[in-house]
Order: structure tokens, then C-alpha cells, then sequence
């Protein structure tokens, strides 16, 4: 029977999964622009800082959509991304009207919790996907250096 803290507990966990996967797919999409415009060659600071405000303004349904304009998915990989972009909402607007009184039980917030884990997996599996796309568009630049 979950408590009030695990439950608290499990949702921070589950938040960080969403801001990793945030995160990495900005990087991914300053890594594309970068090669884009041979900042990994002839740095230009100024264009990339411009770059990069823009990307940390965005949404994470602005930055997939970004992504999707410059990089081709193969197989389900936009689907995956569009799913953990639906978990990520889920969590983070209305997780807990959605859920209105579970809290207050412990079958309730062992529901709770099950449904956090269900999106916890969702969206760690998403960012594990994005880092490792990260890291090899990373290594490309630094080879291309």
C-alpha cells in the first residue's frame, strides 16, 4: 500500500524521466542545427546561443515537431516519441484532478502509483532512445572536428 510520500515520490521520478527526455531532444536538435551550419567547424556563438534560447522556449511537442522536420524516423520511433509526449501531458497537466480522490485511499494511490509507473517506463524508454541518438550525432561532430 502505497503512502502519500511514495506516491509524491513516484511522480518526482516520473517528472525527471520527462525533463531527461526534454532535455536530450533539445540537445539533439542544437547538435542537428550545429551540423546544419558548420558551427562544429567555424563556431558561431552568437547564432547558436540564438538557437539554443529558442529550443529551451520551446514546448516538447514544438521540439519533436522540430525534430521531425530535420530527421527521418525509421520504423515506429515517431510513434514512440508522440506516445511519451501524451504520457509526458498526462503527468503534468491534470494528474492529479484525473485521479480527483484516489489519493485519499490506499487502493487509491496504489492506482496512482501504477499509473505513474506505466508512464515512468513510457517515458524513460523515450529518453533512453533520444540519448543514444544524442550521443551518436555527438561523436559525428566531434569526429567532423
Amino acid at each position: 500500500m502505497a503512502t502519500r510520500e511514495e506516491l509524491y515520490a513516484k511522480f518526482g521520478i516520473t517528472a525527471e524521466a520527462g525533463q531527461l527526455f526534454e532535455t536530450d531532444l533539445g540537445t539533439l536538435l542544437l547538435c542537428l542545427q550545429g551540423l546544419e551550419h558548420g558551427w562544429h567547424v567555424t563556431p558561431d556563438g552568437e547564432k547558436a546561443r540564438a538557437a539554443l534560447d529558442e529550443i529551451d522556449g520551446s514546448t516538447l511537442g514544438r521540439l519533436l515537431n522540430n525534430l521531425t522536420r530535420r530527421v527521418r524516423f525509421d520504423g515506429n520511433l515517431e510513434q514512440k516519441f508522440a506516445s511519451a509526449l501524451r504520457a509526458r501531458n498526462r503527468l503534468n497537466h491534470g494528474f492529479y484532478e484525473r485521479h480527483n480522490f484516489k489519493i485519499q485511499t490506499d487502493e487509491g494511490r496504489d492506482a496512482m502509483v501504477a499509473d505513474l509507473e506505466a508512464i515512468h517506463e513510457e517515458l524513460f524508454q523515450a529518453w533512453q532512445i533520444a540519448s543514444a541518438m544524442t550521443s551518436l550525432v555527438s561523436d559525428h561532430i566531434l569526429r567532423d572536428r
